[in-house]
């Protein structure tokens, strides 16, 4: 999770099922969700509150009392506080653990944000409480070591498509600490083989409500029970505290008759399509991208990622020779260029139109998946850091196609579906 709350509103009644159900329930919290108050002593007050507000809500969806046990983690070296339910009268298995770092702000504003330190303009960032700070290689240690110490099976996170960054309900934006926290913990579970499962947030405003009755009546009891315990945290009335009765703000009343979670595509005939979607300010949903060849013929046609459309430039085979061929054009071979793939007409044994496609390979996580690659170890690379400016920029609207290194562990930058 992002912040202290966001599962209680995009990922319920997902995560009161899985609890209910018997299962062992993890959640991290990236951020402390501090909103980027300035005044230390409100934002320390305001924290408080909210992690408060979650265990109640937590305690409240394993239908026990609200009683908790610190029982802190170490991934890295590092110490993460963490708290375990304490009452198992319906054996329930839940803990609760934060890495407090900075609430980043909607647009990835603040200066110690998750998005500054995805796109480079931060090479490490510090924690709204602590004194280690965080390296993106850190950072992903420290994420796939909490995974792998939990035994996760599976992995819910926020929507790692989104790439407009802002607060609004019209379904165009989300909050940048969504998304690039949604990023991080995919990468976790490509390193680990574990599913990943991905739930949309501010995007599923406008969307049609969606859950059964009995089901938003569930989920606005619980958001009731975290927003009661917010406030008697304040005021020291816990001890007595009923669920909220007053009305909910207007992005609470959307969120609690919606959950959607993402489901990508399957390719069709001849598409490559890449693991790495894209929904900005401009496209809308539909995230889906895929391998794009140029119109024309020059010495070099271009060849990048867009949105899949279904054209003919979007339709590719592999010959048994190893190229790879637009199926509409056969002349022209995708190329292995200097730092990025071109289309140049095909000659015969030409080894920079060789390629090799080497299957995903987990035992938890069964997928149809291939790395691409060409001479010198070479992958076809979708850049996912070349994200719009501005929420409403028309550039960047897909991530941009590169040739990296291979690499040893699997990323979800360098996998592609291909419809046969």
């Amino acid at each position: 999770m992002a912040h202290p709350d966001d599962d209680l509103f995009f990922m319920n009644p997902e995560i009161r099922k899985t609890i209910r159900a018997g299962c062992p329930v993890d959640t991290v919290y990236l951020t402390a969700g501090d909103d980027g108050k300035t005044n230390r002593v409100k934002a320390l007050e305001y924290v408080d509150r909210r992690e408060y507000g979650v265990r109640a809500a937590y305690a409240e969806m394993a239908e026990v009392a609200n009683r908790w046990e610190q029982a802190d983690v170490r991934a890295d070296g590092l110490h993460i506080r963490s708290y375990r339910l304490a009452d198992k009268a319906r054996d329930a298995d839940v803990r609760l653990t934060f890495l407090d770092l900075h609430d980043g702000g909607p647009h990835g504003q603040q200066a110690n944000s998750l998005l500054r330190l995805f796109n480079g303009s931060r090479k490490n960032i510090r924690p709204f409480q602590g004194t280690h700070s965080y390296t993106e290689d850190r950072l992903l240690t420290v994420l796939t070591e909490l995974v792998r110490l939990s035994s996760a099976t599976r992995i819910l996170t926020m929507d790692h498509d989104a790439a407009s960054f802002a607060f609004g309900l019209n379904g165009k934006v989300d909050h940048s600490d969504h998304g690039v926290g949604a990023r991080y913990f995919r990468r976790a579970g490509y390193a680990l083989g574990v599913p990943v499962s991905s739930y949309l947030g501010y995007t599923m405003s406008p969307l049609k409500a969606n859950l059964p009755p009995g089901e938003s009546s569930e989920k606005e009891q619980v958001a009731r029970w975290y927003l009661a315990n917010r406030k008697c945290r304040a005021n020291g009335t816990c001890a007595t505290v009923n669920p909220f009765t007053g009305r909910l703000q207007k992005d609470w009343r959307l969120w609690i008759h919606r959950q959607y979670e993402q489901h990508q595509p399957a390719p069709r005939a001849g598409e490559i399509l890449g693991d790495i979607s894209r929904t900005t300010y401009v496209t809308g949903r539909g995230p889906a991208q895929c391998l794009h060849a140029a119109a024309g013929r020059p010495n070099a046609r271009a060849v990048s990622i867009r949105s899949c459309d279904g054209s003919g430039s979007q339709k590719w085979d592999m010959d048994h020779d190893g190229t790879i061929r637009l199926r509409n054009d056969r002349g022209y071979c995708l190329t292995a260029l200097a730092h990025r793939a071109g289309l140049t007409q095909c000659e015969p044994g030409l080894p920079n139109q060789q390629w090799h496609r080497a299957p995903w390979r987990s035992t938890t996580w069964k997928r149809d998946a291939w790395q691409i690659s060409a001479s010198g170890n070479r992958c076809l690379y979708q850049d996912d850091r070349s994200l719009p400016a501005r929420r409403d920029d028309r550039n960047r609207q897909s991530p941009e196609l590169t040739l990296s290194d291979c690499g040893t562990q699997p990323r979800p930058e360098l996998y592609w579906r291909w419809g046969g």
